[in-house]
């Protein structure tokens, strides 16, 4: 059993309605012992679209961290994280909400493209492959530029295309896909098997397996999972296969962070 849950979500992000106590309440349940609460920070190519996500926004999620973080002493550690995407579109601004807050850990992600969220485009009706390109050159200029400890769930794209009955695979586009992970390997960054993918449409991780190899291969070994919960029951789901799929690959470990300084713990 893998005891860390790096990616969840509570009712301070816009699209939860969990609140953190919850979350924690799923993670004692679950035989989870840590958890780092990664809720959304997106930027946008124009400032003005920010809210929510302001200044008040990150008060708002740090203070109920750290009730939950006392609260749940001694039954699971509450780490203080977010989930950072678009970094390329305001990369200015994303460092100065990294710089400015005590966070444990933070993740790189992209959930947009020209402002739009990946679940609204019509993927019956573009061109898919084009799509595809387009969605991995802007994750390879997060991974460029952004200040974070791991990117998150590398081909989501493909949980929004099957659940409209299309398959748009990142293996494609392998030598890009491996310019992202090369570039995540050079910089230190690492990658999340993020286990939601498992509840989706998809029937697997984010990234694929194939993928995780390919960061194997090239030397990469920074690894976290996260659930990707937004509701207490999701918690700690699909680690069996996340730490069967590690270890068949050939990892050895998993990674955690305090203050953004990396621990590596062996899988057992």
């Amino acid at each position: 059993m893998l005891h860390e849950d790096y990616h969840v979500h509570c009712l301070s992000s816009p699209d939860s309605k969990e609140p953190l106590e919850e979350i924690c309440r799923g993670a004692v349940k679950a035989g989870i012992r840590e958890i780092m609460v990664t809720d959304h920070y997106e930027m946008f190519h124009n400032e003005e679209k920010w809210p929510p996500y302001r200044r008040e926004y990150l008060e708002r999620c740090f203070r109920t961290m750290e009730e939950c973080r006392e609260r749940f002493e001694g039954q699971v550690f509450v780490g203080f994280g977010a989930e950072l995407g678009q970094w390329q579109l305001q990369p200015e601004a994303a460092k100065r909400v990294v710089r400015d807050y005590p966070f444990d850990y933070v993740i790189g992600s992209l959930h947009k493209m020209d402002d739009v969220d990946l679940k609204y485009f019509r993927y019956r009706e573009i061109d898919a492959g084009g799509l595809l390109r387009r969605y991995l050159e802007d994750l390879l200029a997060v991974a460029r530029l952004g200040d974070f400890d791991c990117l998150g769930h590398l081909d989501l794209i493909k949980r929004y295309a099957a659940e409209q009955g299309v398959s748009i695979r990142a293996e494609a586009e392998e030598e890009l896909v491996r310019e992202i992970l090369r570039t995540l390997i050079r910089r230190g960054k690492g990658l999340e098997i993020n286990t939601s993918g498992l509840r989706q449409a998809v029937k697997e991780t984010f990234p694929s397996r194939t993928i995780l190899g390919w960061y194997l291969e090239e030397g990469g070994t920074i690894l976290t999972v996260g659930s990707d919960a937004h509701r207490r029951q999701d918690v700690g789901a699909g680690f069996k296969e996340a730490k069967a799929l590690a270890l068949a690959l050939g990892f050895t470990y998993i990674s955690c962070f305090r203050e953004r300084k990396l621990i590596q713990k062996k899988i057992e």
